[in-house]
């Protein structure tokens, strides 16, 4: 990077996983700072355990956001869907014995997608890498659209899914109207 070069690397199928805190702006705003701070902490250092155990690799956190992928390392698509779907099933799970220092259930909603990326290091004073692509758009959207503890799947996320006779249960949602995007057919996890 410090002699000009450029890093970038496309992926032909990943599978992206997006998190967040339900009503977290409310959240924050009735917390001191350092306690919000201290339940990210907490949150995000359970992730990076489960995306450690099930072999993932955590791409970012930005505020209450958690970025996570799988697909990066040669890993064939039906495999990443699989890995991310676990990681996310067991996110939602720790997350249900997560507390704030004030005594709120905390609740987040999480969103998965599958398809092409690139992935990239970007700046040069804080080099950091980064994943690009209409792919992570739309596990973003997924997220956006999803309920509070709920895991929404696009289509193609869910055909990796029932390819892979892991008997993940996928209820349809049906067609929803996804910004940027129009009509997609979703489905739970």
């Amino acid at each position: 990077l410090r002699r000009g070069e450029d890093y970038a690397e496309a992926f032909e199928s990943v599978t992206v996983l997006f998190s967040d805190i339900v009503s977290y702006t409310t959240l924050a705003s009735q917390l001191e700072p350092i306690k919000v701070v201290r339940l990210l902490n907490e949150m995000y250092s359970a992730f990076d355990v489960l995306v450690d155990e099930f072999d993932c690799y955590k791409v970012e956190t930005i505020g209450d956001a958690f970025m996570a992928v799988c697909g990066t390392q040669g890993e064939d698509p039906v495999t990443a869907a699989v890995r991310v779907a676990r990681l996310a099933q067991a996110m939602v799970e720790r997350t249900k014995v997560l507390v704030s220092q004030d005594g709120q259930r905390v609740q987040i909603r999480i969103g998965l997608h599958s398809g092409p990326v690139v992935g990239a290091v970007v700046g040069f004073k804080m080099p950091h890498f980064c994943l690009c692509g209409d792919t992570v758009n739309t596990a973003s959207r997924m997220e956006s659209n999803s309920k509070p503890m709920h895991i929404h799947v696009s289509g193609t996320t869910a055909k990796l899914l029932q390819e892979s006779c892991e008997g993940f249960g996928l209820e349809p949602r049906g067609p929803v109207t996804i910004k940027g995007k129009g009509t997609m057919w979703t489905y739970w996890l």
